[in-house]
């Protein structure tokens, strides 16, 4: 679905022109985006899956997404954001030369929504954001007992859009998300509660229209 985003921008940008004259980040404007990155996989606890009793980490991978933002004030907005990268489990302890046994498939893919705060200084605008959504986390595997499970996050974000002209511009962002797993580590006495969570870490660049403002 990105690149079809991608290969009909250019058309929807002669649509929007008339309409996108001042809405560089304007309150009242939309902004819509898609592109690629890189998802940087964290690690789950022994016992915090049903796919192995071993700890394993979520290779690294190719990551991407698109958001759907609306400003509100000169200072203020919100934003839904869509990401899914194909990656795999892969065994913590690792092998010979470091090599890791890839355990399984897993799709990690997310929305979530976000009140974000940005600093205009002209065609530069840094931003940071938090917000909560979902994570679903899709396993392949041969058993049909162990399903994909949609759990509860929370997630930072930080980064910039650059504005080539008022109504287009670039985008990078830097992004931390918390899935709750709701399970504690294999063995865990109690005190120390983890492997409750998965932690990973997603880098996204991509290009935006912005349209719309008063």
């Amino acid at each position: 679905m990105l690149e079809k985003f991608l290969r009909i921008a250019p058309a929807c940008l002669l649509v929007l022109m008339p309409a996108a004259l001042l809405a560089q980040g304007a309150p009242g404007s939309i902004e819509i985006g898609g592109g690629a990155g890189r998802f940087y996989g964290g690690s789950f606890a022994r016992g915090s899956t049903n796919i192995t009793d071993q700890k394993a980490d979520a290779d690294d991978d190719i990551l991407r997404g698109f958001w759907l933002a609306a400003q509100i004030s000169p200072e203020w907005g919100v934003e839904i954001a869509a990401r899914r990268t194909a990656t795999n489990l892969v065994q913590s302890s690792g092998g010979v030369f470091a090599t890791k046994p890839v355990l399984a498939g897993l799709d990690v893919a997310s929305i979530e929504l976000l009140g974000v705060r940005t600093w205009r200084h002209g065609n530069f605008v840094p931003y940071a954001g938090f917000g909560f959504g979902v994570t679903n986390l899709d396993p392949d595997v041969a058993d049909p007992s162990v399903r994909d499970t949609n759990r509860a996050a929370v997630a930072l974000a930080a980064g910039a859009r650059f504005y080539a002209v008022r109504w287009a511009g670039f985008r990078f962002d830097l992004r931390a998300r918390a899935t709750y797993l709701g399970k504690r580590e294999s063995g865990d006495r109690g005190w120390k509660d983890s492997g409750r969570w998965f932690v990973n870490e997603e880098i996204l660049g991509g290009i935006f229209f912005s349209f719309g403002g008063r």
